[in-house]
């Protein structure tokens, strides 16, 4: 996940845009959405970052396997280190399953009003990916009503990562 993000409200809007053209399918689609909930790695931001790595973020220059090397064993020292109770990078388990219960209760323009700032601030910087999860349940939403019928969330300290799935289903007749 990379900045400039756009509005949350456009992921809702993009989501609810694809439902419709989905519908207009006529036929029983499956949407998947992914991504970590809050999860906040230590992993390089073109904020602050040197030239070279910022040039590589910029271009999206696959890192050589010295640098994919030297990120895999900051990202498992720091989810060790997590996972002991130490201080590292953070978790919010309580945003997790807040914005789990939204989805569920289709409160999907609750989050309109949230800025990137906030989203990064209480959940960390990579937890953008969950407007994969708000585009699909928007998409999802559509079709009318529907019904979260299993979820399960469980923070997982040694990924640095919230772990989530949900499944859901429109109440229409199939």
């Amino acid at each position: 996940m990379a900045v400039p993000f756009g509005p949350v409200q456009r992921t809702r809007l993009l989501g609810e845009a694809l439902g419709r053209a989905l519908l207009a399918l006529d036929r029983r689609v499956l949407l998947l959405g992914s991504g970590g909930l809050s999860h906040d790695p230590p992993l390089p931001t073109l904020e602050g970052a040197p030239p070279e790595v910022a040039a590589r973020l910029i271009a999206g220059r696959q890192p050589t396997p010295e640098e994919r090397a030297g990120r895999e064993n900051r990202v498992r020292d720091a989810g060790l280190a997590v996972a002991a109770g130490k201080p590292g990078p953070r978790l919010n388990p309580d945003w997790d399953r807040a914005f789990l219960d939204l989805l569920a209760k289709g409160r999907l323009t609750a989050t309109d009003t949230w800025t990137n700032a906030w989203i990064t601030a209480e959940a960390g910087n990579s937890t953008h990916e969950v407007r994969t999860w708000l585009a699909c349940y928007a998409a999802l939403a559509a079709a009318g009503p529907y019904t979260m019928r299993s979820s399960f969330y469980r923070p997982i300290p040694e990924w640095i990562a919230g772990f989530g799935i949900t499944i859901a289903e429109t109440r229409r007749n199939p």
